[in-house]
């Protein structure tokens, strides 16, 4: 039966380690899963996409592989913030991701 493994509002991302599992030979599957309605009138809509383990044996593999992808893409120094800083704020739920 298939599992859930990833949820994220960061659309590429998550196509990215949909590639990444299955060039390791784990069965994944991505599909749009929820959208975030902002409180505020104008802010933009957060789309959701969850990536699916297909095959219970392949699960915890799945997992640490993500661990370790995701570890090693997380830089030491954020380089180029300072003009995030210039933009208007987005509402916290569209950068946020989580390993299910």
């Amino acid at each position: 039966m298939a599992q859930r493994l990833y949820i994220a509002s960061d659309q590429l991302m998550v196509f990215h380690l949909q590639n990444v599992l299955e060039q390791a030979g784990i069965s994944a599957l991505m599909q749009k899963a929820a959208v975030d309605v902002p409180q505020e009138e104008g802010a933009p809509l957060a789309w959701y996409s969850e990536l699916w383990v297909l095959q219970d044996g392949q699960l915890a593999a799945a997992h640490r592989l993500l661990e370790q992808f995701l570890a090693s893409e997380v830089p030491d120094e954020p380089v180029g913030l300072t003009s995030l800083h210039k933009r208007p704020p987005c509402p916290p739920s569209a950068f946020s991701a989580e390993i299910a």
